[in-house]
């Protein structure tokens, strides 16, 4: 059983990650939350509901989901790409501003 629902829970995120794609933050997060149950010691449920939720402009479940995300060990893969993505927007931003 618990397999099961470890593998519904990754279902779930991953229906949250496809939604947040599509700008559909309010699905992402009942997705995310479904994986949640599912799965309680999801970190990376928590850390990508977190940004959903300060989409939203809801700062205190963002912090909340974080606080959880950081104490169960947020996947290191799931902030390296995280960080990745950070730094190419910075850097194709950067390039924009030498061009003017």
């Amino acid at each position: 059983m618990q397999e099961l629902n470890q593998e519904c829970a990754e279902t779930y995120y991953n229906l949250g990650l496809a939604h947040s794609k599509k700008g559909e933050v309010e699905l992402a997060i009942k997705n995310y939350t479904k994986a949640i149950e599912l799965k309680p010691d999801y970190a990376d449920a928590y850390y990508r509901r977190s940004k959903a939720w300060l989409r939203l402009g809801e700062t205190e479940k963002a912090k909340s989901d974080m606080a959880a995300a950081s104490s169960i060990g947020i996947n290191s893969t799931t902030a390296s790409k995280e960080i990745l993505r950070n730094y190419d927007r910075a850097w194709k931003t950067l390039g924009n501003i030498s061009d003017i």
